[in-house]
C-alpha cells in the first residue's frame, strides 16, 4: 500500500542505485528527487555518512492521504461490476447474477442472452416448420425455416427458391427467363381466358360461362399463410412454360377438320359487350321521367344520357397473349343519327372499324351488330347498348380470349384518349336493391360473391346457436308469408339451411344442409333465400351489370401451327408438314 515507507539499502546497493556527489559536511543534508509506486513525487532523504554506516533512505509523507484513499476506492468500485461476459459486447446491459439482457437482434448463437455478441435474423411465416401444440406448421421461424442465418450481419442466406427479408418470398423460375413478371399469385386476373371463361354453377353443380365485367376479374383472396409470398410468371407476349422460356407459335385451324353436317351452317365465336348506364346514384336507375317505364319504352338521347355521345375502347388480346387497344369508339346519339336504328348503326360501324384497325391484323375480319334496349334489372330497367360480335377471320377462328370494356377517363397525354367516357353500372358498385348491406369488406359485392337471389332478412336480436331449429329474423324480413311444408334453402354465413316452415318472424330450419356445418349465428347476421333447391343452384348476381360474354361458341378449332405443323420454340415459327404452308399451316398446298 502507499504512504510514508522507508527504503533500507546496503551500502553496496546504494553505490549501485546511485551515484553520490561528493560527501557533504555533516551539516547538511543531501535530496534525491524519486518516483514512488504511487506516481507522487517524493524525495530520498540522505541521513548519515555513505561510509560509515547503512543508510536509511526515508518517503515524505505525501500530502492529503485521505483523498487518495477516496480515489482509490472509486477505482475499487468502478471495476467491482465488470464480471458480465465481454461486458455483452456493447450491445446489452448487464444485470442481476452478472447476466446480459441484449439489445433488440442481438444473441449469442440462437439463444437469448450470453455476451450479445451475435445477430438475430428476420422472423417470417415458415414454408414449413415443426408443428407447435395446436399442430400448426406455419409458425413464425428464422428465416422462414428456409434459409440459415449469418450470425455476424443478421442476414438470411437463404435456400435456393427463396428470396426476399427472411427467406419470406417464392422466387419465380428462371427469374422468368428475362420474358415475364414475377407477380403474386393472388394478383393474378382470371375469367377472359378462352376454356376458362368466368362463370357460375347451374342446377347441377357445373361451371357454365357467364362472363364477366367490363374487364379480367381479380376477386380479393381470404388471408392465409402464403399470402404475399407465393408468386409466379406472368408472360411478356409471345412467350409462354412456366418459367416464360419458350416462344408461342401461331395457333389456328385444323384445315383438315371435317364437319359431319356440311348443311349446318358455320359458328363462329360471338361475344356479347353489354353497357349499362350508371344512373345519378351508380345503381342504373334513370331519374328522367319516363325513362324505362317499361321494356319497349322509346329510347331518347335523354334516357342513354350515361352513353350516347361518350366514348370507350375496346382490350382484344390475341392467343400470342399480345394485346391491342382500339382506339376511342363513340356511342352514336339517337337524334344526330335521326332514330334508335340510325344510331344502332353508326355504333356498330366504329366498333368494327375500330376492331380492323387493330395492329397485324389481329382482327382480320370481324360482324358487329350493336342494339340500344332497356335492360331488367331487380326494380327498374335499365338503358343499355348491347354489341355482338363475332369473329370470322381467320386469324381469329376458334375460341377468344373475352374482350375488355376501357371506360375510365383518360385525358391528354394517355391512349387511348377518353376524355368524355361512358358512366357504366359495373360490379364495383352493388345494387342498392340487391345488396341492402353487402358484409365483406370494402362493401363492394361483384358477380363473385352474390351466387344469392335478391331476397334477404337479417337474423333476430337472439341469434342461433349451431343446434336450434327456430331461426328468429326481424320484422320485414323478405323470406316469404306464413306457410308450412316449405322446399327452400336460406344461407346464413356459410351455413345452408332448409326452410321448412314461416310463422311471423320464426323460421323453421333444418340445420346443416349441402355440405355445410351448422354453427352459431349473431343477431344482425344477413339471412339469404338462395333461388334454388341446393346450393349449386343458386342464380347469379340479383342485378345486371355490364360485362362481357361468350354468347356462342365457335365450331372452328384452334391449334397450335394448325396442328398441320411443329413449332420451333426457338424462335416462335410453324415448320409445316408436307403439302401445308402459311404462318399457322393453314393453307393446303398439295393432295396428300
Amino acid at each position: 500500500a502507499c504512504g510514508p515507507a522507508v527504503l533500507r539499502l546496503t551500502k553496496k546497493e546504494a553505490s549501485e542505485r546511485i551515484v553520490a556527489p561528493r560527501p557533504p559536511t555533516p551539516a547538511t543534508r543531501a535530496t534525491v528527487p524519486i518516483s514512488t509506486r504511487c506516481g507522487e513525487r517524493g524525495e530520498l532523504r540522505k541521513q548519515g555518512n555513505l561510509g560509515a554506516a547503512p543508510l536509511l533512505w526515508h518517503r515524505r509523507r505525501a500530502a492529503n492521504p485521505p483523498l487518495m484513499k477516496l480515489a482509490l476506492l472509486a477505482l475499487a468500485a468502478t471495476t467491482a461490476h465488470a464480471a458480465c461476459p465481454n461486458s455483452c459486447s456493447g450491445h446489452g446491459t448487464c444485470g442481476a447474477d452478472d447476466t446480459c439482457t441484449c439489445y433488440q437482434d442481438w444473441v449469442m448463437g440462437d439463444q437469448d442472452g450470453g455476451d450479445c455478441s451475435d445477430r438475430r435474423c428476420p422472423y417470417q411465416v415458415a414454408w414449413s416448420a415443426g408443428p407447435d401444440k395446436t399442430g400448426n406448421i406455419h409458425t413464425y421461424a428464422e428465416c422462414a425455416g428456409v434459409g440459415i442465418c449469418d450470425r455476424g450481419s443478421g442476414d438470411c442466406e437463404c435456400f435456393e427458391g427463396y428470396t426476399g427479408r427472411g427467406c419470406g418470398l417464392q422466387t419465380c423460375p428462371n427469374d422468368c427467363s428475362g420474358h415475364g413478371e414475377c407477380v403474386y399469385a393472388e394478383d393474378v386476373t382470371f375469367g377472359t381466358v378462352y376454356g376458362d371463361y368466368a362463370g357460375v354453377p347451374d342446377a347441377n353443380g357445373d361451371i357454365v360461362a357467364s362472363g364477366v365485367g367490363v374487364g379480367a376479374s381479380k376477386v380479393p383472396q381470404k388471408p392465409n399463410w402464403d399470402s404475399g409470398k407465393v408468386r409466379m410468371c406472368v408472360c411478356d407476349p409471345g412467350y409462354t412454360d412456366i418459367d416464360c422460356s419458350r416462344r408461342m407459335c401461331p395457333k389456328g385451324n385444323d384445315v383438315m377438320d371435317e364437319r359431319l353436317d356440311l348443311t349446318t351452317s358455320l359458328k363462329y365465336q360471338t361475344q356479347t359487350v353489354t353497357l349499362i348506364g350508371a344512373g345519378a346514384l351508380g345503381d342504373g336507375k334513370v331519374s328522367v321521367s319516363g325513362c324505362g317505364d317499361t321494356t319497349d319504352a322509346a329510347a331518347t338521347d335523354a334516357c342513354f344520357g350515361d352513353l350516347v355521345g361518350k366514348s370507350f375502347a375496346l382490350t382484344f388480346t390475341s392467343k400470342l397473349n399480345q394485346s391491342y387497344t382500339t382506339k376511342p369508339i363513340i356511342v352514336a346519339g339517337i337524334t344526330a343519327n335521326t332514330d334508335v336504328a340510325g344510331a344502332q348503326v353508326a355504333t356498330q360501324d366504329a366498333v368494327q372499324a375500330a376492331l380492323h384497325e387493330l395492329p397485324n391484323y389481329v382482327v382480320d375480319g370481324c360482324t358487329v351488330t350493336c342494339t340500344y334496349a332497356y335492360k331488367i334489372g331487380v326494380s327498374a330497367l335499365y338503358p343499355s347498348v348491347s354489341c355482338d360480335i363475332g369473329f370470322n377471320g381467320g386469324s381469329v377462328a376458334g375460341p377468344q380470349y373475352l374482350l375488355e370494356v376501357e371506360a375510365d377517363k383518360c385525358d391528354s397525354g394517355c391512349t387511348p384518349q377518353l376524355s368524355n367516357p361512358v358512366r357504366l353500372k359495373s360490379a364495383l358498385r352493388p345494387s342498392t336493391e340487391g345488396n341492402p348491406t353487402c358484409p365483406y369488406p370494402p362493401y363492394e359485392c361483384g358477380t363473385a360473391f352474390w351466387g344469392k337471389s335478391g331476397t334477404y332478412g337479417i337474423v333476430g336480436t337472439a341469434g342461433i346457436d349451431d343446434s336450434a331449429t327456430t331461426l328468429p329474423v326481424t320484422d320485414g324480413a323478405d323470406i316469404g308469408v306464413d306457410a308450412t311444408g316449405l322446399d327452400k334453402y336460406i344461407m346464413v354465413g356459410s351455413e345452408v339451411m332448409q326452410l321448412t316452415a314461416i310463422a311471423g318472424t320464426s323460421l323453421t330450419v333444418v340445420r346443416g344442409h349441402d355440405g355445410t356445418t351448422a354453427a352459431a349465428h349473431a343477431g344482425g347476421d344477413i339471412v339469404y333465400l338462395l333461388s334454388g333447391t341446393t346450393k349449386g343452384s343458386q342464380g347469379p348476381h340479383p342485378d345486371v351489370l355490364s360485362h362481357v360474354a361468350e354468347e356462342e361458341a365457335a365450331d372452328y378449332n384452334s391449334f397450335e401451327c394448325g396442328r398441320r405443323g411443329k413449332c420451333d420454340y426457338s424462335s416462335g415459327e410453324c415448320e409445316c408438314f408436307e403439302g401445308y404452308m402459311g404462318d399457322r399451316c393453314q393453307t393446303q398446298t398439295a393432295l396428300i
